[in-house]
């Protein structure tokens, strides 16, 4: 569902500030990214950017062997 809303830009410090209402806020403590598409600023949670799936499979590398250990052949004695 989209939602819009108009507000302005303004500076907080030396920072280029944006107000959102809190219906629209994310959680806090969610990492956002911002991204610039042209004249869009596009503004997400990191966590659900795939951007970061490379780092995560990365990280899952020294844990896997390759080997499934439940699905290894074990000799049997019929």
């Amino acid at each position: 569902m989209r939602k819009v809303f108009h507000t302005s830009q303004f500076m907080a410090g030396n920072s280029p500030a944006v107000r959102i209402p809190v219906s629209m806020a994310f959680p806090k403590q969610t990492k956002l990214v911002v991204i610039r598409e042209g004249n869009r600023l596009i503004v997400e949670p990191e966590e659900d950017s795939l951007e970061s799936l490379p780092a995560l499979f990365a990280a899952l590398r020294p844990q896997h062997t390759g080997e499934r250990p439940e699905f290894v052949e074990t000799e049997r004695s019929w």
